[in-house]
């Protein structure tokens, strides 16, 4: 009770946990169904799994559209397309199964720029958004909701559906809540420039504003991501880093940079990572780092 306690902090909500089985039963034929995650990280997956489950045992017909806010796991692209239940799947993946059924035209797809989901899910582009399904670490006491590993298009998604199912993750520590920075910029014509100037700073909230009267499941689960594992830094990426680090020192002594760099914006992957491990045995001291991926996990 203590660790429900902990992880749904309003009281009337806790009336809405059910059964993963019950909970896959709020999806219907012809739905738009949005999730968390994003590269595979965050999204759902005992919802997804008991609803493949379901659709396999009963051959029952149903399909949906399915929007995430990048990549997501097995769990949830590859268990739903290998059941028939995806016949529309928006903006990205990477699931070689889904990915198969998508180039035979079984699945209409469209890659889409990150950057410009979020803004279009807003503007109507997909429809309306039947509803979302989205993993937490927990609930606060007014029912926002604390995302878990992934925020993406997850604020959009939670402010447009028309129902929640919330997937509180066991696995998942309670020490990540306050990592998020959630800010959703207005549209255009009338968005303003992000107030953010330093990597520190704060601009926005460390949960994602919620209607909990749209919360109409809650789930406890334990299921981890199945996160893809980055290639482990090589003799070459350590020479581009190594070059990076040489161009550096040399911009320093001639004062074109100050001594601990300008602020540094760092993507992912091995080369990015070997950088990195570069500089810390480099004389630079004190950077500012700005991480890409996580800037655009709260921006979008």
């Amino acid at each position: 009770m203590k660790l429900i306690n902990e992880r749904i902090r309003n009281s009337k909500l806790k009336e809405k946990i059910m059964s993963v089985e019950e909970a896959s039963n709020l999806i219907k034929d012809s739905m738009v169904v949005a999730t968390s995650g994003f590269t595979p990280a965050g999204y759902p997956k005992a919802v997804p799994l008991a609803l493949a489950k379901r659709v396999e045992k009963s051959k029952e017909k149903l399909q949906i559209t399915l929007l995430a806010g990048a990549s997501v796991g097995e769990e949830l692209d590859g268990a739903l397309t290998e059941v028939g239940i995806i016949t529309r799947r928006y903006p990205y993946q990477s699931n070689k199964v889904l990915r198969d059924n998508i180039n035979s035209g079984e699945i209409a797809y469209a890659d889409i720029h990150l950057r410009h989901f979020a803004q279009q899910v807003r503007y109507g582009f997909f429809g309306e958004i039947d509803l979302a399904i989205i993993e937490a670490i927990a609930i606060d006491e007014e029912g926002n909701i604390i995302p878990s590993t992934s925020v993406s298009a997850s604020p959009a998604f939670i402010d447009k559906a028309k129902a929640i199912i919330v997937e509180i993750n066991n696995s998942q520590p309670l020490k990540l809540e306050g990592i998020h920075d959630i800010y959703q910029p207005q549209d255009p014509p009338n968005r303003y420039p992000i107030p953010l100037i330093k990597p520190e700073d704060r601009i926005g909230t460390s949960y994602i504003p919620t209607d909990p009267s749209k919360i109409k499941a809650i789930v406890i689960t334990d299921i981890k991501d199945q996160a893809n594992l980055l290639a482990p830094i090589d003799e070459n990426s350590k020479k581009i880093a190594g070059h990076i680090v040489n161009f550096f020192k040399k911009e320093v002594k001639n004062k074109r940079l100050p001594p601990n760099l300008l602020p540094i914006q760092s993507g992912v992957g091995s080369t990015a990572n070997a950088v990195l491990a570069g500089l810390l045995d480099s004389p630079f001291e004190n950077p500012n780092f700005f991480l890409r991926l996580f800037r655009i996990l709260c921006l979008i």
